[in-house]
């Protein structure tokens, strides 16, 4: 029962040795770069995107501390007035007038 197919034993032609040496050895050849150029790829979208995350993080830093809140699309707005103009603060006083009949219409509910 020795002479089976699947020995795990050394084979005892010097050719298939050699000749499983070389498939061995290309094998981990390709793993090798396989592995090199997955771990290229992955470290170029982590540079990529970790780039996007800072450059838009320092945008938003940049727009609160200049005190506008940035818009939806995160465009500048054009200013409606010169960015050198101190901003005005416009007070003013307001009184509540009620509707009449507008209390008999909400007691009706």
């Amino acid at each position: 029962m020795n002479g089976g197919l699947f020995s795990f034993g050394k084979p005892g032609n010097p050719l298939a040795q050699i000749l499983s040496l070389l498939v061995f050895a290309g094998l981990l050849a390709l793993a090798l770069i396989m592995g090199a150029f997955i771990i290229a790829v992955l470290i170029g979208v982590t540079v990529v995107f970790g780039t996007v995350f800072a450059i838009r993080a320092w945008w938003f830093r940049r727009k609160f501390r200049a005190g506008i809140p940035p818009n939806g699309g995160g465009y500048p707005q054009e200013p409606s007035e010169p960015t050198s103009a101190p901003k005005r603060l416009i007070e003013g006083e307001y009184t509540v007038v009620k509707e009449p009949g507008a209390e008999d219409a909400r007691r009706q509910r």
